[in-house]
């Protein structure tokens, strides 16, 4: 509130989210923190669910 407008409130106002607030699902829709490890087969890093193990694609 100030001079002009002496009421207050919540205004709702849209904003972008950054990536790195975005929480991954798993396979069963729960959010799920992701892991990297090194593919024995291939060699590559892959991302995984620590909740299940999953690989994540």
């Amino acid at each position: 509130p100030n001079a002009k407008k002496t009421h207050g409130g919540i205004m709702k106002k849209e904003a972008p989210v950054h990536v790195s607030n975005l929480k991954i699902v798993d396979a069963k829709g729960k959010p799920t923190r992701i892991g990297r490890k090194i593919n024995e087969k291939t060699g590559n890093s892959v991302r995984y669910s620590k909740k299940t193990g999953e690989v994540i694609k």
